[in-house]
């Protein structure tokens, strides 16, 4: 009996999404394959900020991946990356979010690849598609609120 109970907890450890799964530098990222669904419980993401430098993106990945859940593992500028970790979720036992970017003239690229827990449950792979959208929404919302606060116009100052 006991064999079996030590079977069972190593199979459901072995389904846990971590850091090992995703690449160790945005070298290692292919930013013209395929997005949405992309495997067993992942999910990928590519979006293009215009006039926005590495080091900005990196900031703002970093509190796009907190205000998604996420607890940051790794962050490294040099290698163009930011790796995050969600808990257990109602669907999964945790996810694992990279944000990988690379500069491109004036534009950084981002990809976002969520990796989720490979558990066999009786609904199968059930990990949520949302969470690429929540985190460049993060992205996204820091790098407005940062960068662009001196473009925004109070109507009331133009009368």
């Amino acid at each position: 009996m006991r064999l079996v109970g030590v079977f069972a907890v190593l199979l459901v450890l072995s389904g846990c999404a971590s850091v090992s799964m995703l690449p160790k530098s945005s070298s290692e990222v292919d930013f013209g394959a395929a997005e949405g669904k992309t495997g067993w419980s992942q999910y990928e993401h590519v979006e293009t900020f215009h006039g926005y430098s590495a080091d900005q993106v990196y900031e703002a990945a970093k509190v796009g991946l907190g205000n998604a859940g996420f607890s940051l593992r790794v962050a490294d500028l040099s290698k163009g990356m930011v790796i995050g970790e969600h808990g257990m979720t109602a669907h999964d036992w945790n996810v694992i979010g990279g944000v990988y970017f690379k500069e491109r003239h004036q534009d950084t690229q981002v990809k976002v690849i969520i990796e989720g827990s490979k558990d066999i449950g009786f609904s199968g792979d059930v990990t949520s598609e949302g969470w690429t959208g929540k985190i460049l929404k993060g992205l996204r919302d820091y790098l407005n609120d940062t960068y662009h606060s001196i473009l925004r116009v109070d109507k009331a100052d133009l009368n």
